[in-house]
């Protein structure tokens, strides 16, 4: 993301040096106005919930007004209680998504953190992740995520609509993307320009994970999205 001042803000998960397998997200940011750094990392995480298992899955999104947030995953299925994702055992962890409002420098919180979604066991399985922001046009914000464990072939793309950002969000109706989609085999990950018109994702391939890139369409007054090329 691009601060006002022109530099670069760069968000990641990254594993805890006492807690292995465990994440926060932390924040770097340029020195300079080049997208390609070098990012100095800050020396604290910006969002570390270690009682609710971490966090993981940082993705920014600057709204209308100019306001910074970034949503994320509650990584609560790292401290699971075993199965696929270590979450598909009772009792099941939450794992909710968050958005954190930040200042205008993008690494320092504004308030607590809001819960916007949560994860459903009947219809995402062990978990939600990979939580990505866009509003249109609109007015209409756009929740993007993927859902059920990424070793599944059950892991996929969803999005849920909202007039209001902090929601509640509204769950589409069918899975964006899925596995046998456009020969897809479990695709997640998804990315969506803030103008709404490309989105990349991953999906399984040849034994290994590969990047996609797509063409949609939002449609706003029917909140719907649809693939018109890949």
């Amino acid at each position: 993301m691009q601060r006002d001042d022109g530099r670069f803000v760069l968000y990641y998960s990254g594993e805890l040096k006492d807690w292995k397998r465990h994440h926060c997200v932390g924040v770097a940011v340029t020195n300079n106005t080049s997208p390609l750094g070098p990012y100095v990392p800050q020396n604290t995480p910006l969002v570390c919930p270690l009682d609710q298992g971490g966090a993981i899955d940082p993705s920014p999104f600057k709204d209308i007004d100019g306001k910074l947030y970034i949503v994320y995953k509650v990584d609560g299925n790292s401290i699971g209680n075993g199965g696929r994702c270590n979450n598909s055992k009772p009792p099941f962890k939450s794992v909710p998504i968050m958005l954190q409002e930040l200042e205008k420098n993008g690494t320092t919180p504004i308030g607590d953190p809001v819960q916007i979604f949560e994860h459903d066991d009947d219809e995402d399985g062990e978990l939600v992740e990979s939580p990505n922001l866009i509003r249109t046009a609109k007015g209409i914000y756009y929740l993007f995520y993927s859902s059920h464990c990424f070793i599944s072939p059950e892991y996929d793309v969803k999005y849920a609509t909202s007039p209001f950002l902090r929601g509640p969000y509204t769950r589409a109706k069918r899975e964006f993307l899925r596995t046998g989609d456009f020969d897809l085999d479990g695709p997640g990950g998804a990315t969506v320009s803030q103008d709404g018109t490309k989105m990349v994702f991953h999906a399984n391939c040849d034994h290994e994970r590969c990047m996609y890139v797509a063409g949609i369409h939002i449609n706003s007054t029917a909140l719907n999205v649809t693939l018109t090329s890949l």
